[in-house]
C-alpha cells in the first residue's frame, strides 16, 4: 500500500541518531531556549515590518505622535491619513490600486489561501531542495500582489533552478490551489512571478474599447487580457499574422487594431491600404478609413500591394538621403499599414500568376518595410506552408481558435500547445478568444478582442476618416443621426446588395 510518507526502516544508518557524551544543565537549558526564540521571534517581526512597510511604518508614526503628544492628536493624524487615501483612490485610482489595493490585497490572499499549502505544493511538484544536512528549502515567495482576477506571487528561486522549471510544474500548482489557469512569467534572473487566475473576465462579450486621442503605435489597447487588464498591441515595427478557424472573430481582431489606430489615421500619421478578397464583406463598411482600397478585381488587388512596394522602395532612397536610420511617424511619412483579409485567397487559391505577383510583393514588404515604416497585417484560416510559405516573415502572431490541434506550434512556434496554448480547444461560442506571446513569458497569454458591430464601425468610419478621402466628413456631436451617417449605410446596404464596386 502506498502511503504519504517515509518508512522508519528507510531511515536506519542516515546518521540521524549520535550518542549522548554530555548533559547540558536545566538552568543552561532554560535560558538559551528562551534566548533562541526571542531572537527569532525578533527577526520575523523586523521582516514583517521591512516587507510591509506600508503598514509597518505609518503604524510606527502613530505610535511616536501618540508618546510624544496625545491620543487626540494621533487620532487627528490618523483622520487625515485616511482623508488623503481616500482623496488618492478617488483621484487616481489606477496608481491607489497599484500601491495599496493590489499589496493589501496579497497579504490577505497569502494567509488565507496559499500560505498553508506552500510547502506541500512544492513538495507535491517537485521543486523543493534538501541539502545533505537534510535541510528542506523552497522557492521563497518575496511579495504578493492580487487583483479581483489574478493573485500574482513573485518567486526567488532556489540555486540551479531555472524559469522552465518551474512553468513545467504549472499545471500541478494550478491543481493544488483551484485556479482557473496558472502561467509563469520570468521578472529576471533567479525570479518569476507564478500568476494563478481565479476568474475568468474573457467569458463575458468586450466591448469596443476607446481609442487614445493620440494613439501609441507601440501601445495599441485592442483587447482584454485574462488577468482583467486591457492588452497593449505593438504595431510598429511589427508585421502581425492573425490565424483562425472560420467563425473564429478575425474580424474583432482586425476591427479591433483599426479602432485603436483610427484617431492616428484621422491626424495623418498612420496610413491605411485596404485589400479584401472577399469582395469587400468584411472591410468594406470602413471604407473611409482606408487611402486606398481594393476588393473585386484582382488586378486592382495586385496593383496595390505593387504600388505599396514602389511607394516603400521611394521612402528607403529618400531616408537613405537624409541619413536617417531610426523611422518615426509623422504627417510627411505615417507608417504605412497594409491590412490583408483572407490572405489565403491571394497565395494558394488564386491564379498562379496572381499568387506569383502577390508572393513576390508581400516578401519584399515583409521583409524589408519595417525600417522605414510599412507594416502589414494579415489575417487568414489555415496556416499551413503550403498555403502561407512565408509566414515566418511575420514577426508577431495571433492565434485565435484553430481547427487542428497541429496548427498551435505553426502559428505561435514549437512548444506553444505543451506551454498551454489550447487554440484548438477554444469554444467555438467564445469568438475573439486568442492566445499571444509576451515579452517575458515562457506561457502564450489568453486575451478576447472587443467586438464592433456593424453600427460601430460606420461610426468609427465616419468619425474618423482618412485625410484622403475628401468624400467622407466626421459626424458631428449630436444626439440626432446626421444625413451622411444614413447615406453612408445606405451605400453599403447597396454595395452588398449588387456587388457594385464603391
Amino acid at each position: 500500500m502506498l502511503v504519504n510518507g517515509t518508512r522508519v526502516e528507510d531511515l536506519a544508518g542516515t546518521g540521524l541518531t549520535t550518542k549522548q557524551r554530555y548533559v547540558v544543565p536545566l538552568w543552561v537549558t532554560i535560558p538559551l531556549f528562551l534566548g533562541r526564540h526571542l531572537l527569532k521571534g525578533t527577526s520575523a517581526l523586523v521582516k514583517w515590518a521591512i516587507t510591509y512597510w506600508g503598514l509597518s511604518l505609518p503604524t510606527l508614526v502613530l505610535l511616536i505622535i501618540w508618546q510624544r503628544f496625545n491620543g487626540l492628536v494621533a487620532l487627528t493624524a490618523l483622520t487625515w491619513w485616511l482623508l488623503l487615501g481616500l482623496v488618492w483612490a478617488y483621484r487616481w485610482p489606477a496608481s491607489f490600486d497599484v500601491a495599496v489595493t493590489q499589496p493589501c490585497r496579497g497579504v490577505w490572499r497569502w494567509w488565507t489561501k496559499y500560505r498553508r499549502l506552500w510547502h506541500p505544493a512544492m513538495d507535491g511538484t517537485g521543486l523543493t531542495r534538501m541539502t545533505p544536512d537534510r535541510q528542506v528549502y523552497v522557492p521563497a515567495v518575496t511579495r504578493v500582489r492580487s487583483t479581483r482576477v489574478v493573485d500574482a506571487l513573485h518567486l526567488r528561486l532556489l540555486h540551479g533552478q531555472t524559469p522552465a522549471d518551474v512553468a513545467a510544474r504549472a499545471e500541478g500548482l494550478r491543481h493544488v490551489y483551484g485556479a482557473h489557469r496558472c502561467s509563469v512569467i520570468e521578472d529576471g534572473p533567479g525570479r518569476v512571478r507564478v500568476l494563478f487566475y481565479s476568474k475568468d473576465p474573457l467569458r463575458r462579450l468586450v466591448v469596443p474599447l476607446d481609442p487614445a486621442p493620440l494613439p501609441a503605435l507601440d501601445a495599441l489597447p485592442v483587447a482584454l487580457g485574462e488577468d482583467g487588464e486591457v492588452f497593449r498591441l505593438c504595431l510598429r515595427g511589427r508585421h502581425v499574422l492573425i490565424v483562425g478557424a472560420s467563425g473564429a472573430g478575425k474580424g474583432s481582431a482586425v476591427w479591433s487594431t483599426l479602432k485603436a489606430l483610427a484617431p492616428a489615421v484621422a491626424a495623418g500619421t498612420v496610413r491605411l491600404r485596404g485589400v479584401d478578397p472577399k469582395g469587400g464583406m468584411e472591410l468594406f463598411p470602413g471604407r473611409a478609413l482606408f487611402a486606398e482600397y481594393a476588393d473585386e478585381d484582382l488586378a486592382d488587388l495586385v496593383a496595390l500591394l505593387e504600388q505599396a512596394v514602389a511607394d516603400m522602395n521611394d521612402r528607403k532612397r529618400r531616408l537613405k538621403a537624409a541619413g536617417v536610420r531610426v523611422f518615426t511617424p509623422s504627417t510627411t511619412d505615417p507608417l504605412e499599414v497594409i491590412l490583408i483579409d483572407e490572405l489565403a485567397f491571394l497565395t494558394a487559391y488564386a491564379p498562379k500568376d496572381i499568387k506569383l505577383k502577390v508572393a513576390a510583393a508581400l516578401q519584399v514588404l515583409l521583409s524589408q518595410g519595417r525600417a522605414v515604416g510599412y507594416s502589414v497585417v494579415a489575417a487568414l484560416q489555415d496556416p499551413r506552408k503550403d498555403v502561407l510559405p512565408f509566414r515566418d516573415l511575420f514577426t508577431y502572431r495571433i492565434a485565435l481558435r484553430l481547427s487542428e490541434d497541429s496548427h498551435v506550434d505553426m502559428v505561435l512556434g514549437d512548444g506553444a500547445l505543451e506551454r498551454g496554448a489550447a487554440c484548438h480547444l477554444i469554444p467555438a461560442s467564445l469568438p475573439g478568444i486568442a492566445y499571444v506571446h509576451v515579452e517575458g513569458a515562457h506561457e502564450p497569454v489568453r486575451i478576447r478582442f472587443s467586438y464592433l458591430s456593424d453600427d460601430d464601425i460606420v461610426d468609427m468610419a465616419s468619425h474618423w476618416p482618412s485625410p484622403e478621402n475628401t468624400d467622407w466628413t466626421p459626424l458631428p456631436d449630436t444626439d440626432t443621426e446626421p444625413p451622411l451617417r444614413i447615406e453612408l449605410r445606405d451605400v453599403i446596404n447597396q454595395h452588398k446588395d449588387d456587388g457594385d464596386d464603391a
